[in-house]
């Protein structure tokens, strides 16, 4: 009912405004054939009035009068409305339209006579000056008058302009305010209405912070464009802020991988040399001694198992802090993770499973799942209790998808969304929240799906083209 309230304020404004101006057209088509009737039946009294001998009176009653005199006449001209001759008359006409007699002024009506035809029925003739007339012409039938004529006029725009002036200023007066209220309400759909919902329906679908903000509005209303100049400005800050965090979070990631490959360099290039040169030195010193030495050879035995042990973790270390699989491509890198991942974590199932399209992916894309698919196993098989995790990249259209199942305790995934795996950060729970920044740096968004004793499903989806390798930077 909220959606459209202001479309039902609109109509409940709208329909008084439409009936009132349906209402005043009727009312004047209703005032005019009132006023048509009035002077038909007018000239139709005078034509009786004045008519000799047997005429018809026009209410199909014969009626029989005396010859019309002078006096006659001269009563005519009492009324004042007749009075001038402007406003009417009655005149007697020969059949050469020779003027017998008539009232006060009716020779100005004589002109009507050119286009008279004999009749009952009062006729309407409007003149050059736009004055109408109502026009009757009889032909008299007395002994002593054939071949003469009766004509009588009156002329409407002089009886009634001022009644007609006052009636039609009212009416159109209603009909004018009627139609400005409709036409006001339909301008404010047009211009009010509908741009709202317009700019309603694209904040809707607006990603805050990471779409540049579109034009909400280009209309005529000043109020409206500040409302979405204010808007853009708001959307336009909110993405810059998302720009700026995106590109911290990108620093950071990068000043944590040439951390690793630092470290990776220095256990190399340090303890890594130092374990080698001493398992180099007790083999030396094993063959230096001679054989009754039982003893101390079983010493030096044990020593150089201590120290292989050492150098292996080293290397596997190195290895771990900069990897020499992501040269082999995501789906390689994966597999041999997921090896390494089950060996790490015993009686922990690990499957993969990527499509072979995928290859196209950059080293830094690829590095970036891979960290995220380890850190995702390590939460399953160590906070979850996870029996089996199962891995699905694929590429579908522009986009890729990549799944993350397993079938482990789970947890209340309701209370974590967007940023707040920021704040599992400063709890100590880093592992989603290095997970979504990777994700960030895709371009992507990651998505929980779980619930205590159901496992936890990750699903993440990302553009494939900000993930693939750049010409550029190769050539």
């Amino acid at each position: 009912m909220r959606k459209n309230l202001l479309l039902a304020l609109m109509i409940l404004i709208s329909i008084p405004a439409a009936a009132l101006f349906f209402l005043s057209v009727h009312a004047f088509r209703a005032q005019e054939n009132a006023m048509d009737s009035m002077m038909r039946s007018y000239v139709l009294d005078l034509a009786d009035t004045f008519s000799p001998g047997i005429s018809f009176s026009g209410r199909g009653q014969m009626q029989r009068h005396r010859p019309p005199g002078q006096a006659r006449f001269r009563m005519l001209s009492m009324d004042p409305a007749l009075k001038g001759g402007d406003a009417g008359g009655v005149l007697i006409l020969g059949r050469d339209g020779r003027v017998i007699a008539g009232s006060h002024g009716a020779e100005k009506l004589l002109f009507l006579w050119k286009d008279a035809v004999p009749g009952e029925e009062p006729r309407k003739v409007r003149d050059d000056q736009g004055n109408d007339y109502y026009v009757v012409l009889r032909e008299l039938e007395g002994d002593e008058d054939r071949g003469s004529f009766i004509l009588a006029a009156v002329s409407r725009t002089v009886l009634l302009a001022p009644l007609t002036g006052i009636w039609r200023f009212w009416i159109l007066t209603a009909m004018a305010a009627s139609a400005a209220i409709f036409l006001g309400m339909i301008l404010l759909w047009r211009y009010l209405a509908v741009p709202l919902r317009r700019i309603a329906e694209t904040i809707r679908g607006l990603r805050w912070g990471k779409d540049h903000p579109p034009v909400l509005y280009g209309g005529p209303l000043y109020e409206l464009e500040s409302l979405s100049g204010a808007i853009g400005t708001l959307a336009e800050e909110a993405f810059a802020k998302e720009e700026l965090k995106r590109q911290y979070v990108t620093d950071l990631v990068k000043i944590e991988e040439e951390t690793r490959k630092h470290l990776a360099r220095e256990l190399h290039d340090g303890p890594l040399q130092s374990s080698v040169a001493a398992i180099k030195r007790i083999q030396l010193a094993k063959e230096a001694l001679p054989p009754e030495t039982g003893e101390l050879h079983r010493h030096l035995d044990t020593a150089e198992e201590v120290v292989q042990t050492a150098a292996r973790e080293i290397r596997e270390y190195c290895d771990e802090l900069s990897p020499s699989w992501i040269r082999l491509g995501l789906a390689s890198s994966m597999q041999e993770n997921a090896d390494r991942l089950a060996g790490a974590y015993e009686g922990v199932s690990v499957d993969v499973e990527v499509g072979e399209d995928l290859d196209i992916l950059s080293e830094e894309s690829s590095l970036a799942l891979v960290r995220i698919f380890q850190e995702a196993v390590s939460n399953s098989a160590r906070h979850g209790r996870a029996r089996s995790v199962r891995a699905i990249l694929k590429k579908e259209g522009h986009v890729v998808h990549f799944t993350i199942e397993d079938d482990g305790g789970g947890f209340d995934a309701a209370r974590i969304s967007g940023t707040e795996y920021e704040l599992l950060r400063t709890t100590g729970h880093r592992g989603l929240a290095n997970m979504n920044e990777r994700v960030r740096l895709l371009g992507g968004t990651m998505k929980l799906e779980s619930s205590p004793g159901q496992g936890c499903r990750i699903d993440i989806v990302f553009p494939l083209c900000c993930a693939t390798e750049d010409p550029d930077r190769n050539g």
